[in-house]
């Protein structure tokens, strides 16, 4: 990877980072029960072919900065590890026939819709589903936290799918 490219993926990096926690933390819906975490939408949209250990690395860093403004102790932190480790798992049930190429990025625009939906989402109720059921530490909780987690899955998918119309151009291309 270039250095210009290193360079826009950190400026991202922040900008999920920030929007995260000055925006999204404070959006929740009925009463509390449904939250969005559009920031693990970061570590979705590295490229196929990044090395395992930065992705975890990664992972780490952006689950600590979220836990250090959340006032959680590794929530965040150990559900982004879990989904850059399953990450690579979804993409290898998820692959066309000839593969990913490694330097292109899972967009929309390149993946089309049904399999941009079946790439994103099964990786978001990871995230979520291991977040709330940590969060909830005790058994009597967690069918209250798996509602939670598809509630929120659901939503976080959505804002997903928006910030990909929104700001990702050639949505209407299809290439892989």
């Amino acid at each position: 990877m270039g250095r210009e490219i290193w360079f826009k993926q950190i400026g991202i990096f922040f900008i999920y980072l920030m929007a995260q926690v000055l925006f999204f933390r404070n959006l929740t819906f009925f009463d509390g029960s449904v939250m969005m975490f559009p920031y693990v939408t970061f570590l979705i949209l590295l490229p196929f072919g990044a090395n395992n250990i930065t992705l975890l690395t990664i992972a780490f860093v952006m689950g600590f900065i979220v836990d250090i403004f959340y006032d959680s102790i590794g929530i965040h932190t150990s559900a982004c590890v879990f989904l850059g480790f399953v990450r690579y798992q979804i993409m290898k049930l998820t692959a066309p026939s000839g593969g990913y190429e490694l330097s292109e990025t899972p967009l929309i625009g390149q993946m089309g819709f049904g399999t941009f939906v079946v790439f994103i989402a099964p990786q978001v109720l990871a995230h979520h589903l291991l977040l709330f059921c940590i969060e909830a530490g005790a058994w009597a909780f967690i069918p209250k936290a798996l509602l939670r987690g598809v509630l929120s899955s659901m939503a976080t998918i959505l804002v997903i799918l928006a910030i990909q119309y929104l700001f990702y151009s050639g949505f209407s291309r299809r290439r892989i």
